[in-house]
């Protein structure tokens, strides 16, 4: 009986000890219908640990066939993302607030937590720490997911300059493209990123370019010598580039920091926004930091297209920024390429 008892309370503690470690969530504030709260906590919650187990048995696919409570988007979306890189969620209390996603008549359509931090496997140190967007419908099932930008930077843009109730929702879905722009290139879905370039976008790519010059290397000494080199690209040609570095590395890896949105005047009957963000381009292969903009037509709120996609370098080889002002910067540039 007491050898019973024992091997009782050794199950007990270690369950108990398995618990405290598995990462929880929790809303905060942001909703008031208590049953669609609770909803959604069981839902990210049990995803977690699905993911988490997966991570945990060194899973090659992530099998997401069997979970209910998200969409087969989603489900399409988790298991590319996995397929670049496994990933987990850490052993920590996860806390976040929730938002209200508004359609075009200003209408709650669904919610979104912000936030939820995250770590890749198939990532240097600086780039493995990632934060996870989630959509909800009105009744909690998860219907988006995707790599999130820094949350600060989310809250100073959405609070900045806010003229109206349909602004906030227009700025919001912007965000929310970028979002899921973004997420595309991490998990390598080609045909995603096809579908939202408009079919005469205008794509200028760069890369960078470091190597010795020849003096230098007369005199044995390796001084980086830093080029740039661009292209000017069709949207098929550049699909055809970007399907090969797809093919041809393990990961990639985007980040997208100090994001800018700006209104672009334009007929009454259009919306069009432009896109300033730094990008951190990261691949088993190749890295590289740039400046980028976006210029994205919302006419048709449910297919966004982009029309111009300009890349320029943020840094040399040395690490110097090569210009401080992004605004200045792109202007200029934009009129030397005649956009």
């Amino acid at each position: 009986m007491k050898a019973r008892k024992i091997t009782f309370m050794v199950l007990f503690l270690a369950v108990m000890l398995q618990s405290h470690a598995n990462p929880t969530f929790k809303i905060i504030d942001g909703i008031s219908n208590a049953a669609t709260k609770a909803t959604m906590e069981k839902n990210v919650n049990e995803l977690i640990a699905v993911i988490n187990s997966a991570y945990e048995s060194k899973q090659k696919k992530l099998n997401l066939s069997q979970v209910t409570f998200i969409t087969p988007a989603v489900k399409e979306t988790l298991e590319k993302m996995w397929a670049s890189s496994s990933m987990k969620f850490p052993d920590a209390d996860i806390k976040a607030s929730c938002l209200q996603l508004k359609n075009g008549k200003l209408q709650t359509r669904g919610y979104q937590v912000r936030g939820l931090p995250f770590d890749i496997e198939r990532a240097d140190a600086e780039g493995a720490r990632q934060e996870l967007t989630i959509d909800f419908s009105l009744l909690g099932k998860i219907e988006n997911v995707a790599v999130a930008i820094d949350i600060h930077r989310y809250d100073a843009i959405m609070k900045s300059k806010i003229s109206s109730e349909l602004d906030y929702a227009r700025k919001q879905a912007v965000l929310n493209f970028v979002e899921d722009f973004r997420t595309a290139y991490n998990k390598k879905d080609i045909d995603l990123i096809e579908s939202v370039f408009s079919s005469d976008a205008l794509i200028i790519t760069g890369r960078v370019i470091t190597r010795a010059t020849t003096n230098d290397l007369a005199r044995n000494h390796l001084k980086k010598h830093v080029d740039v080199e661009y292209d000017i690209l069709s949207k098929k040609d550049y699909i055809t580039k970007l399907r090969g570095i797809f093919k041809k590395n393990k990961f990639v890896n985007v980040k997208f920091s100090d994001i800018k949105v700006v209104k672009v005047p334009t007929r009454k009957d259009r919306e069009i926004y432009g896109v300033l963000l730094e990008q951190d381009w990261r691949t088993s292969r190749y890295h590289d930091e740039g400046l980028l903009y976006l210029k994205v037509d919302f006419s048709d709120k449910d297919f966004p297209m982009i029309q111009v996609r300009v890349w320029k370098p943020l840094r040399d080889g040395d690490g110097n920024v090569v210009v401080s002002d992004i605004n200045e910067d792109f202007s200029k540039f934009i009129m030397d390429h005649d956009i």
